[in-house]
């Protein structure tokens, strides 16, 4: 893996002009560009976040934007500058009106700063530390985690939460066609709000990425190492290890199609015997990692996925994901529930410029993830990083459907959200079995069926407890800092969790300023305990 990270070093002499780095990984920064690449005929591939400068150096410079309510703030962030900075803040108070009315409040504060080297090398490096008192549901989903959600442990303090991530790459560019980036950072693949490939839902890691751009194809190579913090009691020394190889090729088949393969291949390190590290094998960036791994007899967990997208008039996408972990066509076809049917699939749809008003973008979206999706037989090769899913964040056995309103004009954006899920939950009934809704538990947790057999049918979405999550959120803001996502903003969320268990209504209200360098997954729910 260390030779791995020399491999940009290598490659120095082989430097081509290109625009360098990358945007940050926020809707509120990048959703401008989102739109134009959705447009017919638009160039580009959307679906693999972040998205590289060059890509939008594809398209005329958007001059209709805003610009710094600060002036400074742009003379710091200007594109013409070698070096390009700019603060991030979070001071926000709100108030949990639900069944155990509290206030709440997020205080953050860090920086952020790309250097060129040339014009061929880019350095970015970012920060923030924050002390958090969460609203009652996310308050829930941090004390069963441990964590913030994509934002680090969270450490206690008094009666608020204390949490920090830090982030930054290298990044080159190598000929006409491929650029490497090494840093410590997040990934999201898909056009929809959610991912079931991968998303920018869970906390940071290490990554070395290999990006080739040749006619319309793009091949994106993410090597990664990740943690499993179970145990660990905060003390990141103690992470047990994981890796992660991902292999996503996109296609723009026609002016219109796109069709995307992904691959993943997650194994762990955690044998102090015989420390494995990360496997060579899986580094040949032109083969598919499942022939690879079925060659070495491997147990490692392996995922492929395929996605399906059409753009639709002049401003409209309809995008697909389906994702699969095992598949047997006759167990599927015969609706029994079997265990083994792992598969999870998304349909959406998002029209830019919604009748014809031009600052108006809305979405619909559909995602449905099988029983025992993204688990494994042990554990710790299981999807996900630092106790959080690397796809959807209800992890599994769960529909969600989801539509969202987004209006931008001038410094001004209004957004609105609802989501309803149904999901199935473990209960007290079965201790310590599984219904394939904690990707934390092996798949021979399931139910026995008699004293020696597991259960392997009956197993439905929505079993054996169906919960009903309803999700809406609300908010105004105004820009303060485009270029950093800083915003003076009010929002409001009403959530309604049924069966409740001790906290099934949230009203909250909140207003102060926000920095959306990266989006935020507000739109969570507990569903298991880590030791």
């Amino acid at each position: 893996m260390n030779r791995l990270f020399l491999l940009p070093a290598l490659l120095m002499p082989m430097l081509l002009s290109a625009q360098q780095g990358f945007m940050p990984l926020s809707h509120v920064i990048d959703g401008g560009l989102t739109a134009r690449m959705h447009a017919w005929k638009a160039p580009g591939h959307s679906a693999v976040r972040p998205y590289a400068r060059q890509d939008a150096a594809l398209f005329a410079p958007d001059t209709s934007g805003p610009r710094a309510l600060l002036p400074v703030l742009d003379r710091w962030a200007a594109d013409s500058a070698r070096v390009r900075f700019g603060p991030l803040v979070d001071l926000q108070a709100g108030l949990d009106a639900g069944q155990d009315p509290a206030t709440t409040h997020r205080l953050g504060g860090g920086l952020w700063l790309d250097a060129d080297a040339g014009r061929h090398v880019t350095f970015h490096l970012d920060g923030m530390a924050w002390n958090e008192r969460f609203p009652s549901y996310l308050d829930s989903l941090v004390r069963s985690t441990r964590m913030s959600p994509g934002e680090g442990y969270a450490y206690k303090v008094g009666d608020a939460r204390s949490h920090y991530e830090v982030n930054g790459y290298v990044d080159v560019a190598a000929g006409k066609y491929f650029r490497f980036t090494l840093g410590r950072g997040k990934h999201f693949i898909g056009e929809g709000m959610r991912s079931l490939f991968l998303s920018d839902n869970t906390y940071s890691y290490p990554y070395f990425k290999i990006t080739t751009t040749a006619w319309h194809i793009r091949y994106v190579n993410l090597f990664t190492r990740m943690s499993d913090i179970r145990g660990a009691g905060g003390d990141p020394t103690r992470n047990l290890r994981k890796f992660a190889s991902f292999h996503y090729l996109s296609w723009n088949i026609s002016k219109r199609v796109n069709a995307g393969l992904f691959e993943a291949i997650v194994w762990q390190d955690n044998d102090p015997a015989y420390p494995r590290g990360f496997d060579i094998n899986y580094l040949n960036p032109a083969v598919f990692l499942r022939p690879v791994e079925f060659s070495l007899g491997s147990p490692d967990n392996a995922l492929l996925g395929f996605a399906f997208n059409v753009k639709v008039g002049r401003r409209t996408l309809l995008y697909s994901q389906l994702m699969l972990d095992e598949f047997l066509k006759d167990n599927v076809q015969a609706g029994t529930g079997w265990a083994g049917n792992k598969q999870a699939f998304q349909l959406g749809v998002v029209a830019h410029g919604a009748f014809g008003a031009k600052p108006l973008t809305l979405r619909g979206e559909f995602n449905y993830v099988r029983p025992f999706m993204y688990t494994h037989s042990d554990t710790r090769q299981n999807y996900s990083h630092a106790g959080e899913p690397l796809a959807h964040p209800y992890g599994s056995n769960f529909w969600e459907a989801l539509v969202q309103g987004e209006w931008r004009k001038d410094r001004w954006l209004v957004r609105e959200l609802f989501s309803a899920a149904l999901m199935g939950q473990d209960t007290s009934n079965a201790p310590n079995s599984s219904y394939g809704s904690n990707i934390f538990l092996p798949e021979n947790s399931r139910p026995l069926r008699d004293s020696t057999h597991y259960e392997n049918y009956g197993f439905y979405v929505g079993d054996p407890l169906a919960v009903t999550i309803l999700h809406n959120d609300l908010s105004i803001g105004y820009l303060v800092a485009p270029r950093s996502g800083m915003m003076v903003e009010l929002g409001w969320t009403l959530r309604s969790r049924s069966p409740d268990a001790g906290g099934g209504l949230t009203n909250f209200i909140r207003l102060g300023v926000s920095a959306y360098f990266r989006d935020r997954h507000a739109v969570q729910e507990p569903r298991y305990v880590l030791d």
